[in-house]
């Protein structure tokens, strides 16, 4: 699959449908006219777009990472849960509990890939990323606590004490990593190395063709080391 090509067409779609979104929204203050049918065109078209922001974060951890399982359900949930909401927009599903349920936990299943994705992309210092792994975690609990309270109705406060906690704690997580990625040092760099053969005396030649005169340079510690000048011969 061409990730490269996906992630331009979902965008592309994003920024269509927020344009819309924006269009239909003015026509309709500035007209006066602001019914069900707006609301419920606003509500699609908004529905679409933040299915395509999710899709498209799924997509990019895809191409970064190479985690094609793992992307694809985030990628699955935001589009379910997307076609769900219209559904229910435009239909008539009715009172059910358990559809409604499902509803709602693929939603939160969408927005913590969506946002786990996104808090895994930055690269840092192999010392920095357990913080990645950690905030992975917090967010998968999080998921699950909200999920635990949506099925089972949980009516605890402490409950949702807690739920706020875990929140509070993942919302400080994101301000921090990109402080974290300022004080990244970076991977040591790679020694340059140049490959060359003999031609005659101390001429050498690279594998480019380029040719180089080879001459021995004695530093402030007795040690020899060679010393590589390039020559003005063109390799013929």
């Amino acid at each position: 699959m061409n990730y490269p090509t996906v992630k331009r067409t979902a965008l592309k779609i994003f920024i269509g449908f927020l344009g819309l979104t924006a269009l239909i929204a003015i026509v309709s203050v500035l007209a006066g006219n602001f019914g069900d049918t707006q609301w419920k065109i606003l509500a699609t078209t908004f529905t679409i777009s933040m299915a395509s922001i999710c899709s498209m974060s799924g997509i990019v951890f895809i191409e970064k990472k190479r985690q094609v399982m793992l992307g694809c359900i985030g990628i699955v949930s935001a589009i379910v849960s997307a076609l769900l909401v219209i559904v229910m927009l435009w239909g008539h599903m009715g009172n059910d509990d358990i559809l409604f349920k499902c509803l709602l936990t693929l939603i939160v299943l969408a927005i913590a890939f969506a946002l786990g994705f996104l808090l895994m992309l930055p690269e840092l210092d192999a010392g920095q990323r357990w913080f990645q792994t950690l905030t992975s975690v917090c967010i998968c609990l999080l998921a699950l606590q909200i999920i635990v309270a949506i099925w089972w109705e949980i009516q605890a406060d402490v409950y949702y004490r807690i739920l706020a906690v875990m929140a509070i704690i993942i919302g400080l997580q994101t301000l921090l990593l990109p402080m974290l990625m300022k004080l990244r040092k970076g991977d040591v760099p790679l020694t340059e190395q140049l490959l060359l053969v003999k031609v005659e005396h101390d001429l050498y030649r690279d594998l480019n063709g380029k040719t180089y005169r080879l001459i021995a340079v004695e530093n402030a510690h007795t040690d020899h080391r060679d010393e590589v000048m390039p020559t003005d011969h063109d390799g013929s």
